[in-house]
């Protein structure tokens, strides 16, 4: 009973930075993705309104179309100044398939139940639908917009069925096909397993990216992904005026453990000193092995007097740590850190991690175990 409420629990819980990133990089793919695709469904209706019949039908794709289209120009350029959060991929991700049901039962309701139920053209988006909702790496928005999808269509299907004499309706309009109930419960079955698939394909991808992204000895965010999480900060920040601060750690003397010690004993300062970074920052907050014995910190919603502060208890804390090699041996290590604020030192990701850099490298140049900031 306790492993499945701890995986019902982690199947609820919030992504966490990295997969927060990852998410907002994907709905913003989704964004211009929609721009293009609503872009060119846009050409149907309004062809056949040119040039063809000039039907209700028409003129309903039309409508919805063009409502899509406003919608997804919206989403595009308010996702240009603003960051991204969970409430905003479950947001469009829900638009998304309620506008698809909603140009159905308009179809349903002012033309006729066939043309909104026997529709293959409009029907076939909700698989586009349901195939971007994993973009967004968050299990949550996969279940619940996905589910709704499904729940959306099958309310349609029992509403028709319930209120519209379906023979006389495929008398009146004989040439969109009859009503197959059949037909209709293998689309709920093909929509709910493009969901199944979709969250699977998701909860794999994750998976992979977590790998990508992790530093194998400490556990750690890696530097190739530091470039995508410093934006990412940079982003917010702006957006919502806030400052944050760039924190750079080097272990001291680490050199000469490796060669005192062996490479085993400085495998085992560096996995204590993530593992004291980690724990002594907030879940907010960044952690990364930017190279060797090089850590970084990007410090959320953070001024130049609490990151100070903070830096200042992991030096002590580090100072206090001692770590037990592999061979029996104890190690005593100390760090060095360097301290940029953003907008204080800079509002570029090169300008604040060199200034970062600089600092911690007057720190060591000062003595070491100590911190330096403005």
């Amino acid at each position: 009973m306790g492993d499945v409420s701890k995986a019902w629990r982690e199947l609820w819980k919030a992504p966490g930075g990295a997969m927060l990133v990852a998410g907002g990089v994907g709905e913003r793919q989704v964004a211009w993705v929609r721009v293009l695709i609503v872009s060119l469904l846009l050409l149907s209706p309004l062809y056949r309104l040119l040039f063809e019949t000039h039907d209700l039908k028409n003129l309903l794709g039309l409508i919805d179309n063009l409502i899509a289209l406003a919608y997804a120009l919206v989403v595009y350029f308010y996702l240009r100044y603003r960051s991204y959060t969970p409430c905003v991929g479950f947001l469009t991700s829900t638009l998304d398939g309620a506008l698809v049901t909603l140009l159905l039962l308009l179809y349903v309701v002012m033309v006729s139940p066939l043309d909104g139920m026997n529709d293959t053209y409009n029907f076939e988006v909700y698989f586009l639908v349901i195939m971007a909702i994993c973009l967004r790496q968050d299990r949550r928005i996969c279940l619940l917009a996905g589910s709704l999808v499904v729940v959306q269509y099958g309310a349609m299907l029992a509403y028709v069925m319930m209120h519209y004499d379906l023979a006389e309706a495929y008398r009146q309009h004989p040439n969109v096909g009859e009503f197959n109930a059949i037909y209709q419960v293998r689309r709920l079955v093909l929509l709910s397993s493009a969901v199944l698939l979709s969250f699977l394909y998701m909860t794999r991808s994750r998976a992979l990216v977590n790998d990508a992204i992790h530093d194998p000895l400490t556990g750690l965010l890696n530097r190739g992904y530091f470039d995508t999480l410093f934006e990412h900060e940079i982003e917010r920040a702006r957006s919502y005026g806030h400052s944050f601060a760039v924190v750079m750690v080097d272990a001291d003397h680490f050199k000469h453990i490796n060669d005192t010690v062996g490479h085993a004993a400085g495998d085992a300062v560096l996995k204590a000193l993530g593992q004291l970074l980690h724990s002594g920052v907030r879940d907010s907050d960044s952690v990364v092995r930017f190279g060797g014995e090089e850590f970084v910190l990007l410090l959320d919603e953070t001024a130049a007097a609490a990151a100070q502060a903070k830096a200042e208890a992991l030096r002590v804390a580090a100072q206090n740590y001692p770590v037990i090699a592999p061979n029996g041996t104890r190690v005593d290590f100390t760090v060095s850190i360097g301290i940029a604020v953003y907008p204080d030192d800079g509002v570029n990701a090169h300008v604040l991690l060199s200034c970062a850099d600089q600092r911690m490298l007057n720190a060591k140049q000062a003595g070491r175990n100590r911190v330096v900031a403005a």
